[in-house]
C-alpha cells in the first residue's frame, strides 16, 4: 500500500483513533481522597515489590532512590573533612557536587532508553552495582583530581536511577493510589539523606576510617539493593503475553526508533516545559539542602553532631510533607498542591534562617523541608503523566536530570556568595540561602501553575515502545483500523492525546 493511501486511511480513522486515545486518558473525578488505609489495601504484593524497589533506586540522589539520596548527600555531609584531606577549599570540594549533577542527564538518557527497550529490572540492578563500586572509589581517591573524576562518573550512574524507579513504581500502581505513593516514593531521597546523617553522627567519629565510613556504608547499601532487584519481577508492560507477536531484535529496534522520532516531533514543547519545571524544582531542593550542614556549622557555629541532628529533623519533615502533599494531590490536583506547598515554604523562611538557637532552627528546617519535599512529592506521578506513555523510562528521568544539570552550580554559587559576604566574621550562608529560596519558591509556583493537569491519566494501558504491532492488532479486532497501516500506524499510539 502506498504512502498516500496510508495517509488517507489514517485520516479516515482519526476520530476512532482519538476515541481510543481518550479511553486511555480518562480522568478520575476530583473528590475527597479515600481513607489512606483503604488506598494501601489497593496494592497487590507484586505492586508493593515494584514500589519498594523503586523507592530504593530512585534517588541515586533519592533501597535505588533511598540509596541514591544517601550516596549523593554523603559528600554534602563531609565537605569540611574532604577539604582537609585534599587541601582544597570548600568551593573546590563543592565542585564535585556540581560535576555529579552535570553528568546525570547522560546516564538518565542512556539508561532510560535501555529500560524502555528491554525492561526496567536489569538496567536498575546493574546500575546499582556500578554505584557501589564508585562509592568505594570516592572513599579511596588519593588525590583531588581522582576524587573529582570519580564523582563525575558517579553522576552518570546516578542519573539513570530516578526515571526508571519512578516508572517502575507508577506504571504498576492503581491510578487512585498514585498520589499517595508518589509522595512516599520521592521521600526515599530524604530517607537516604537522613540515613547518611545518622552514619555521619555515629560511625564517622567512632571509626578509624573517619569520613570514609559514610562511603563504605553507601557502597554496601547500593550493592544490596542491586542484589534484591534481581528477585523483583519485571514491570508488567515488559511481560509478553501468550499472543505477543514474536519479532527479531532488529525489527523491534526499528519500531522503537520510529516511535522515538515521532515522540520527538510531537512532545518537544512538553519536553522543554518539563526541563524548565525540573530546573526550578531542583534549584529549590539544592538551594535548601546541599549546603545546609555547612550553613549550620560555619554560619551558625554548631558542631558536626548538632548540624547533622538538625539535618535529620529536616528530613523527617520532608518525609511527612511529601507523603501528605502526594496524598492530597489526588483530590486538589497536582498543580494546586505544588503551589500551596510553595506558599507555605515562603511563610516558613524567617523561622528557618533568623534564629540562633538550635531548637528554633531545627523546627524551621522541619517545616521548610516539609514544604520543599511536599512539592517534590507530586513530581514522580506528574512527570509520568506528562511523559509520552511509551517512554516513561527515558522522558521523566532525562528532563529531571537536565533540570539537575542546569541547577548544578547551586551549591557552588551559594558557597562563593556566602564566603564573599562575611557577617560577624562568618560566611553569610543564612542570607544567601534565604534570597535563593524566596526566588525559587516563587518560580516553582508560577511555572507549575502554567502547566497542564492530567490527574488520573491511564498511561499504563499503552504498550511499550517497539510493541505497536500488538496495539494495531487489538485495534483491528475492535474494527478501528486495518492491520496494514505501514509507517502511519505509529501515529496512533504516541500522539499528545495518548
Amino acid at each position: 500500500m502506498g504512502v498516500l493511501q496510508n495517509l488517507r486511511l489514517w485520516e479516515n480513522n482519526v476520530t476512532q483513533i482519538n476515541e481510543y486515545g481518550e479511553k486511555v486518558t480518562t480522568k478520575v473525578p476530583r473528590r475527597m481522597p479515600p481513607n489512606p488505609w483503604r488506598i494501601l489495601r489497593l496494592l497487590s504484593a507484586k505492586s508493593y515489590g515494584y514500589f519498594f524497589m523503586g523507592m530504593r533506586l530512585t534517588p541515586s540522589t533519592r533501597a535505588a532512590w533511598t540509596a541514591d539520596g544517601y550516596d549523593f548527600n554523603s559528600v554534602n555531609l563531609v565537605t569540611t573533612q574532604l577539604s582537609a584531606k585534599y587541601g582544597a577549599s570548600l568551593p573546590q570540594i563543592t565542585l564535585s557536587i556540581t560535576l555529579t549533577l552535570l553528568f546525570r542527564p547522560l546516564g538518565a538518557m542512556l539508561l532510560g532508553m535501555a529500560s524502555d527497550m528491554w525492561g526496567r529490572k536489569w538496567p536498575l540492578a546493574i546500575n546499582m552495582w556500578i554505584l557501589a563500586v564508585l562509592q568505594i572509589g570516592t572513599a579511596y581517591a588519593n588525590t583531588y583530581a581522582a576524587f573529582i573524576g570519580v564523582r563525575a562518573l558517579f553522576g552518570i550512574a546516578m542519573g539513570g536511577v530516578w526515571g526508571l524507579a519512578a516508572a517502575m513504581a507508577m506504571e504498576n500502581m492503581p491510578t487512585e493510589a498514585r498520589g499517595l505513593f508518589s509522595g512516599i516514593l520521592q521521600q526515599g531521597y530524604s530517607i537516604g539523606y537522613l540515613l547518611a546523617a545518622v552514619v555521619n553522627i555515629t560511625a564517622v567519629p567512632n571509626t578509624s576510617e573517619g569520613y570514609k565510613a559514610i562511603f563504605h556504608v553507601g557502597a554496601g547499601f547500593s550493592a544490596l539493593v542491586g542484589l534484591i532487584q534481581i528477585f523483583v519481577p519485571e514491570s508488567n508492560i515488559f511481560v509478553d503475553g501468550g499472543d505477543e507477536p514474536r519479532v527479531s531484535q532488529a525489527v523491534r529496534i526499528r519500531m522503537f526508533v520510529k516511535d522515538l522520532r515521532l515522540v520527538c516531533k510531537q512532545y518537544w514543547r512538553m519536553f522543554l516545559y518539563c526541563i524548565l519545571l525540573c530546573t526550578a524544582f531542583n534549584w529549590m531542593s539544592h538551594g535548601a539542602q546541599d549546603m545546609y550542614s555547612t550553613y549550620m556549622k560555619l554560619g551558625k557555629g554548631f558542631n558536626n553532631t548538632d548540624a547533622s541532628r538538625a539535618t535529620i529533623v529536616g528530613q523527617v519533615g520532608a518525609v511527612v510533607g511529601g507523603t501528605i502533599c502526594g496524598y492530597y494531590s489526588q483530590f486538589l490536583g497536582r498543580r494546586l498542591t505544588v503551589v500551596l506547598a510553595c506558599c507555605f515554604g515562603l511563610a516558613i523562611i524567617p523561622l528557618w534562617s533568623l534564629p540562633t538557637a538550635w531548637g528554633p532552627l531545627a523546627a524551621g528546617n522541619f517545616f521548610l523541608q516539609s514544604a520543599v519535599n511536599g512539592a517534590w512529592g507530586v513530581m514522580p506521578v506528574l512527570l509520568n503523566e506528562y511523559a509520552p506513555p511509551q517512554f516513561r523510562g527515558a522522558f521523566p528521568g532525562t528532563v529531571y536530570q537536565i533540570g539537575n544539570m542546569i541547577s548544578a552550580p547551586a551549591a557552588e554559587i551559594q558557597t562563593h556568595a556566602a564566603t564573599a559576604w562575611i557577617k560577624d566574621g562568618r560566611p553569610n550562608y543564612g542570607q544567601v540561602m534565604t534570597i535563593t529560596l524566596c526566588i525559587v519558591f516563587g518560580l516553582v509556583a508560577v511555572i507549575t501553575a502554567c502547566g497542564q493537569e492530567r490527574l488520573g491519566s491511564h498511561f499504563e494501558l499503552v504498550k511499550r515502545a517497539g510493541a505497536e504491532e500488538n496495539i494495531v492488532r487489538e485495534m483491528a479486532e475492535m474494527g478501528m483500523v486495518k492491520e496494514d497501516l505501514g509507517d502511519a500506524k505509529h501515529v496512533e499510539v504516541v500522539g499528545d492525546k495518548v
